[in-house]
Order: C-alpha cells, then sequence, then structure tokens
C-alpha cells in the first residue's frame, strides 16, 4: 500500500514537471503564425472552441487540470493581417509545501504594420496595453487580453526611466496581482525593424 502511494506520488510529481516543460497547445499555435500573414493562412491555427474575434484581433485562451493558463493574441491590420502576435503562459503550481508561481511572455510586433513606426519600443508597448483593455468584450477576450496585457505591464515597469506604463495599470488591478513582477524584460529588433520582446518572472512561495 505505502509503494503503491509512493508510485503515484512519483508519477502525479513527473506528470507535472512535463506540464511545465512541454509546450502547450497555445505556444505551439503561436509559433505557426508569421507577421505578415493573411487571414487565410491563420484562420484555422487556434482550436477553435477556445478562440474569438476581439476589435483588436484573434485571441486564444484556455486552462488546463495543473493550473497552467495559455493566452494568445493576434493583432491584426485593417485588411486583417498579422501585425503582432503575443503569447503568455501563467502557471500557478504545488509540490509539497511549496508554491510556484512562473509567468512568460513571449511577443513579436511589426511597428509598421501596427502604423506605431514613429513611436519607440515602449511607447508602442503602452499602446498596445492600452488597447487590449478598453474593449468593453466578453469575460472569455477581457481574460486573454488581460493575461498578455499584465506582461507587457511588468515588463514596463522593468525597463530604466519608464515612470509611467500607462491607463491599463488601472485596468489590471486582479491580473497583476497574479502576474509576478520583478522579472526579467528583453527588447530586441531584427534588420527587417520587427521587434522582439520577452518577460519571464518564477516565484517561490
Amino acid at each position: 500500500m505505502i509503494w503503491r502511494m509512493a508510485v503515484q506520488r512519483v508519477a502525479l510529481l513527473a506528470t507535472a514537471v512535463l506540464v511545465t516543460l512541454l509546450p502547450g497547445c497555445a505556444e505551439m499555435c503561436y509559433e505557426r503564425v508569421q507577421l505578415g500573414q493573411e487571414q487565410r493562412a491563420y484562420r484555422s491555427v487556434f482550436p477553435e472552441e477556445n478562440t474569438r474575434r476581439s476589435t483588436e484581433g484573434v485571441c486564444y485562451c484556455e486552462k488546463d487540470g495543473f493550473g497552467r493558463t495559455e493566452a494568445a493574441v493576434l493583432l491584426l491590420t485593417g485588411d486583417r493581417r498579422v501585425a503582432g502576435k503575443l503569447y503568455a503562459l501563467h502557471h500557478a503550481r504545488k509540490s509539497g509545501l511549496q508554491a510556484e508561481t512562473i509567468y512568460r511572455l513571449r511577443g513579436e510586433l511589426d511597428p509598421q504594420l501596427l502604423k506605431l513606426s514613429a513611436t519607440g519600443p515602449i511607447d508602442m508597448l503602452r499602446a498596445i496595453a492600452d488597447g487590449l483593455t478598453t474593449s468593453g468584450e466578453d469575460t472569455f477576450v477581457r481574460e486573454a487580453h488581460g493575461w498578455v496585457a499584465g506582461g507587457l505591464v511588468r515588463l514596463m515597469q522593468r525597463w530604466p526611466h519608464v515612470g509611467d506604463e500607462g491607463p491599463a495599470v488601472t485596468r489590471l488591478t486582479e491580473t497583476l496581482e497574479r502576474v509576478p513582477a520583478g522579472g526579467i524584460a528583453r527588447i530586441s529588433v531584427d534588420g527587417r525593424g520587427v521587434y522582439f520582446i520577452e518577460y519571464t518572472q518564477t516565484v517561490a512561495q
């Protein structure tokens, strides 16, 4: 009996570790989408049952039974081409007496397609976070947008000399309680002028 319980505990722990390490559906779909793609190319990438249209484009959100939530947002141009893509992972897990919160945000943004080429990277992120939090859309869309916008706010907070993260902060009070601050923030730009952003943080309790 004791041996069987020990085996079950090991199996549960191994499953929890695999859930953390393996990419989820949203991340795999995120990888398949490319900037500049037209609607016919990305329309069937994300599972329909967990995908909604929004004023900003398309969003996806899904939770599993292991405390893991994934969200993805595609920012679209007026003719429905992909101008930006953002992916957020939030994983609240427990192992014995320890609890751990993992949050990660990734994104690729084309300022020209977003019509934000005249702004700097932080102003661009501020404008995107503002747009994601201004809509009065349904609960599903607000949650998907919130997980992504929360990461954008935390990223901006890590950038030197940024004193104002914009109005999104006051709209994300509940979400920001679950998105840990003080993580590692990165912004880079390639030869095409496309921005790559990342924010990661792990908090053990």
